[in-house]
């Protein structure tokens, strides 16, 4: 059995540019989408239904923007194509299984969401960007997150260097079909907008939340031969690792073979952190880093050690998120 992991830490924010591929002619790509934004403002004196669904969101000192839910402004292909693509990169890359509605948004002069977090929507956050960044004419718009260091500031306070902006806050520009997906609790923010008020040259972005990490699977194995095999690995694992010193998410993907043995398993996402509040009540946790790295130790003998039954269908993939809160 062989262990993938991304470079052994955690990792709260990732980029994907070109998420959505195609040309304007393909339902759902992002050139379709944004081609469908443009049409619908082309003509400012025309007054229809297509326009009326805006919502303009103030929350004073907090959030200004405009927004509706995608699934009423696109068509059905469209939305349809847009939710398999994103629900495919969940499921595949960070192993949550559903994602929220959708938002669609955009920012002209003066809109700007502060800092703030959405822990309770779902494990991650998501930014896809319609935005025709590189022929802007205007000032802001890039989404900002804090640093994940500097929450946890002092441990690695260096007293001879100064802090600017950039040491604490990230800023990722919206660029078009760019998927910005970070961990929902790093506080994020999207600067101040200034210089345009034409809809068409605005920042234009959809935005939402993927959900429900919970365990999924898919290849020969029914479901009862899955928790069968899977049970004896998770509790040894639970036992292993009580209590737990960290909070966050740990997906990690099993490739079982069609002789019941875990061949590969590979870490899909990785927020996980050191609980301080757990690590000062429980003497057995150790200092940072090194407990991070007994739960992984603990995770790829316990669960590479699953044996299931041998299934004459193929191999089988299981996805298993494990949640720390």
């Amino acid at each position: 059995m062989r262990m993938q992991t991304s470079d052994g830490g955690p990792v709260h924010v990732r980029v994907v540019d070109g998420f959505l591929e195609g040309s304007a002619d393909d339902e759902g790509s992002a050139l379709d989408l944004r081609s469908t934004f443009d049409e619908r403002f082309a003509e400012p004196r025309q007054a229809h239904a297509d326009r009326f669904c805006w919502d303009y969101w103030h929350v004073p000192g907090q959030y200004t923007l405009h927004r509706t839910q995608a699934a009423s402004y696109f068509s059905e292909e469209q939305f349809s194509a847009l939710t398999s693509a994103l629900t495919e990169f969940g499921q595949q890359e960070l192993g949550c299984r559903e994602i929220s509605p959708p938002w669609l948004s955009f920012y002209v002069d003066g809109c700007e969401q502060v800092l703030h977090a959405d822990v309770p929507q779902g494990p991650f956050a998501y930014v896809l960007s319609l935005t025709p960044w590189e022929e802007r004419t205007w000032r802001g718009g890039e989404t900002t997150l804090l640093r994940p260091d500097v929450l946890d500031y002092w441990r690695g306070f260096d007293s001879s260097r100064g802090l600017e902006v950039g040491d604490l806050l990230m800023e990722v520009e919206p660029e078009f079909n760019r998927l910005l997906c970070f961990d929902a609790r790093v506080p994020h923010g999207v600067r101040r907008v200034d210089g345009v008020r034409d809809p068409r040259a605005a920042r234009l972005v959809l935005h939402g939340w993927f959900t429900e990490p919970v365990p999924h699977f898919e290849g020969g194995l029914d479901e009862a031969a899955v928790e069968e095999g899977l049970a004896p690995a998770v509790t040894a694992l639970m036992e292993a690792i009580s209590p737990p010193c960290v909070v966050g998410l740990l997906a990690v993907r099993l490739e079982v073979s069609a002789e019941g043995k875990v061949t590969e398993t590979i870490v899909l996402s990785d927020t996980l952190v050191v609980d301080p509040s757990q690590q000062d009540e429980a003497e057995q946790c150790r200092d940072g880093d090194d407990e991070r790295a007994a739960l992984l130790a603990e995770v790829e003998e316990k669960l590479g050690a699953a044996t299931f039954a041998p299934c004459a269908a193929g191999p089988t993939t299981v996805t298993l998120p494990l949640i720390f809160d």
